[in-house]
């Protein structure tokens, strides 16, 4: 193409406006601001919740295991999609109709895409396995092979791995040559961009389904009253929020696919897949949340000053926390020990009642240690 060509083409208009519809190149109408407080707030949302585990963590038991690692990496990843985020509110803004744009206003916009595309499908595998590790030293501290809530996590996080992998080889290899992805006036070969993203938001809404509903027959066989159990569920049930923003990011994604004017349904498809990574740095981050609030007191301390405080005439937390001495095979009262301070093969989080594991060739995993 010659320069002049290329010169005509890039000043043409992105799309052809709707009749009776005049195009402004000039100074089009759009919502950055919306744009702003969304990427900001689930910045501010995720931050917040890395910074609350680790510091848990650290306070509690003085070290990181595996899962803070791969969050942190997630946490980089999440970033990545900021950068990308931030970016299309300066070109060509959020919420803009495609035909108010020039073809050239185009390049930035498809290559920002393309980078939150790539950092969208990384930092979910990577908090969404470390969830489900987690839950895994909850839940399953020891028989994992026998276990079905084992293998549906090893399930969902295989899927997780391959898909997101495959994505991002998709993502890149959907022109020849690669630069052609964004620099579409590139003589290339292509393929539909809008299959991969449906296919991408359909697989994170089943996962993310799965993953709300995989915890809850555990919970539901522990041996604790069904007002304690309720609570448990609703603490690993927070993923219907990671849920319900996977639904919606997929409904922006049939419409994206449907609709030419990509860069005005561009802005709620990525305001919805920013609400979905934010909401995995939440779930991750509410177990330590539970803990810190019962190893700092407040619950005792919020519910003394309702008048609902322990009575004098029953055991103190701090005597209740002496439990059993090692070796012993059965608790005759339920005992209360300090958060996180147990063995990697018990877990103490949730409840104010701590249940022991039986032996270890117990064929049940539903009796979980827990101590608060």
């Amino acid at each position: 193409m010659s320069p002049e060509a290329l010169a005509e083409l890039l000043a043409a208009p992105a799309l052809q406006a709707p009749e009776g519809v005049t195009p402004n190149f000039d100074n089009p109408p759009n919502k950055n601001g919306l744009a702003w407080f969304v990427t900001t707030l689930c910045m501010v949302v995720a931050t917040m919740c890395l910074f609350l585990r680790i510091t848990v963590r650290l306070w509690l038991e003085k070290k990181l295991r595996v899962e803070e690692f791969m969050v942190i990496l997630a946490y980089g990843a999440y970033w990545g999609t900021a950068y990308a985020g931030y970016g299309l509110i300066y070109t060509p803004g959020y919420f803009v109709h495609t035909w108010n744009l020039h073809n050239e206003d185009l390049i930035r916009p498809l290559y920002l895409i393309l980078i939150y595309g790539c950092c969208y499908s990384a930092t979910l595998p990577l908090i969404k396995t470390a969830i489900l590790m987690d839950w895994c030293r909850i839940f399953v501290p020891i028989e994992r092979s026998r276990s079905l809530f084992w293998a549906g996590c090893m399930i969902v996080i295989s899927v997780q791995w391959l898909w997101g992998l495959l994505c991002i080889i998709l993502l890149n290899t959907q022109c020849r040559p690669h630069e052609a992805i964004w620099k579409f006036y590139l003589p290339s070969k292509c393929y539909s961009l809008p299959k991969v993203m449906l296919t991408s938001a359909s697989v994170q809404v089943v996962s993310d389904i799965a993953m709300l509903l995989l915890p809850q027959r555990t919970i539901w066989g522990l041996q604790m009253n069904w007002q304690k159990k309720i609570g448990v569920s609703v603490i690993f049930g927070v993923g219907f929020l990671a849920s319900v923003a996977a639904c919606f990011r997929l409904a922006h994604t049939v419409a994206f696919a449907q609709d030419s004017d990509s860069m005005y349904l561009i802005g709620p498809l990525l305001f919805w897949a920013c609400a979905e990574m934010t909401c995995g740095f939440f779930i991750f981050s509410v177990p330590c949340l539970s803990k810190l609030i019962m190893e700092s007191g407040l619950s005792r301390k919020v519910k003394n000053s309702l008048g609902f405080g322990t009575r004098s005439s029953e055991p103190s937390n701090e005597n209740l926390g002496s439990g059993p001495r090692r070796g012993s095979r059965a608790i005759s009262k339920p005992s209360i020990s300090k958060a996180w301070m147990t063995t990697d093969s018990t877990w103490s989080k949730i409840e104010e009642r701590s249940i022991a594991l039986q032996d270890a060739g117990s064929e049940s995993q539903t009796h979980l240690h827990t101590a608060v």
